[in-house]
């Protein structure tokens, strides 16, 4: 049974009529007590939904500035990349003045020539197997003189494969790359001939390491080395035997010193037989080690700021090495 609260009489002040508040139901209170409960729930449900709403639209802001900071930052990587390839493409440029300016000259009088709309899609075409097939390249390159590989290697490097952060032109150079080398280490019977300056792996590797990045690196891991050494003007490094024979000759005339130990017209074994050559050169050996190492050590120290390309190259040396000469030493 539902219980029903009894009417209650409020009286109030002496000669006011009494006011009587009518009986309610229990059940009535009951249900305005759970209509209350329920839309107070409700209300604090509602409420906990507006705080995550606005926590979440607090984290996507969020999100949104980092991802714009993250895209202007990409934004400057890329505009950077492209001054420091047009920089290097100028030098390029600059350093081609010469051979021009002997073409102008020789071209002089005539007239100039424009290929039609067939012969350009021909050159096109031309070009874009150059390209796209490496192998001719790197058969081009065993053919020139030495005196036309570097114009050939430059106008590779920064024309046909100009754009230096494109991995599909980065991917292709180094394929050419890697055909030179098989084909250097496998007409190369001694050892010790392997990489010397006049060939075209050396030649290659001066022209590549001139790009953007390789002058990147240069600059900052290895430049500091490279100013320890020629800031010090009283060093020495010349081992030569001939040379050091000549030049301690040389220091004794300026002495007036006798030079019966000697004698002109030597050569260069015998001059590396003389104890005071082997001597002077002994000191000289020691501190080209140490140049060396402290070179080795810096460029070890910052090898993952070394660029892909050339740990690459560095990689197919040393595994074209030690399959074409399985007996060379590690130090080698």
């Amino acid at each position: 049974m539902n219980s029903v609260r009894p009417a209650t009489t409020n009286t109030r002040a002496s000669g006011e009529t009494p006011v009587t508040t009518p009986a309610v139901p229990g059940s009535a209170v009951r249900s305005v007590h759970s209509n209350l409960s329920n839309h107070s729930s409700d209300a604090d449900r509602s409420s906990r939904r507006y705080s995550v709403t606005a926590l979440y639209s607090i984290v996507a802001e969020r999100d949104e500035e980092v991802s714009d900071e993250l895209s202007e930052a990409q934004r400057k990587l890329r505009e950077l990349k492209g001054q420091i390839s047009a920089q290097s493409k100028k030098n390029f440029l600059l350093e081609r003045d010469e051979l021009s300016s002997h073409l102008e000259d020789v071209n002089q009088g005539s007239n100039d020539y424009y290929p039609d709309s067939e012969h350009t899609q021909l050159y096109g075409n031309l070009f874009f197997l150059l390209q796209s097939e490496p192998r001719h390249i790197a058969t081009l390159t065993r053919l020139v003189t030495l005196s036309e590989i570097d114009t050939l290697l430059q106008t590779v490097m920064f024309t046909l494969y100009g754009n230096q952060y494109e991995s599909r032109e980065e991917h292709l150079l180094l394929t050419m790359f890697q055909l030179v080398l098989a084909a250097q280490f496998e007409t190369t019977h001694e050892f010790s001939n392997l990489l010397r300056q006049n060939t075209p792996v050396s030649r290659m590797m001066n022209t590549y390491t001139s790009r953007g990045p390789g002058q990147v690196y240069l600059k900052n891991v290895v430049s500091s080395e490279i100013a320890r050494v020629i800031e010090n003007k009283t060093l020495n490094l010349e081992i030569n035997p001939l040379k050091v024979y000549e030049e301690l000759r040389q220091e004794r005339m300026d002495r007036n010193l006798p030079t019966e130990d000697f004698p002109l017209g030597v050569t260069t074994e015998e001059a590396a037989c003389n104890a005071l050559v082997r001597e002077a050169v002994q000191p000289r050996l020691d501190e080209l080690t140490r140049i060396a190492n402290r070179f080795l050590d810096t460029i070890i120290a910052h090898r993952d700021d070394t660029p892909y390309g050339i740990r690459w190259i560095c990689k197919q040396i040393r595994s074209l090495t030690k399959r074409r000469y399985p007996d060379a030493p590690e130090s080698a």
